[in-house]
């Protein structure tokens, strides 16, 4: 049987020690799991709390723990890199996705320029 799993499950295996990291595992022998990159994306956003070295961590996680397609996994993959490189949790996310569906982003965030990912002006032009 598959069931899906959040980020609880995904901290648990991740942590050094944590109360449900035996379950977690017990878990994993028991069932197919999968999740969503909304799951590794709000690990990046835990990663400031609790500080793991989330680069080969995600990477070994999404062999344990995937998500549905392999253009989901793209994403992650490819959000982790940008978050590593400096952006936000969730404009990296956005790049990515964008990315990974072969589409400009429209925003007025200027980090999108500094990466392979096109960027559409959201803001209005300069009337000069």
């Amino acid at each position: 049987m598959t069931v899906y799993v959040e980020t609880d499950f995904l901290l648990a295996l991740a942590k050094d020690s944590d109360w449900l990291q035996g379950s977690a595992k017990d878990a994993l022998a028991e069932y197919d799991v999968e999740t969503s990159p909304f799951s590794y994306l709000e690990l990046l956003l835990a990663r400031e709390r609790y500080e793991f070295d989330y680069v080969p961590l995600v990477a070994n996680l999404l062999e344990l723990v995937p998500v549905q397609s392999e253009e989901e996994k793209q994403v992650v993959l490819k959000a982790v890199n940008y978050y590593d490189e400096g952006m936000t949790s969730f404009d990296a996310f956005h790049a990515a996705t964008a990315e990974t569906r072969g589409m400009d982003v429209l925003s007025s965030e200027k980090d999108y320029e500094e990466i392979e990912v096109g960027r559409v002006p959201l803001e209005p032009p300069d009337e000069e």
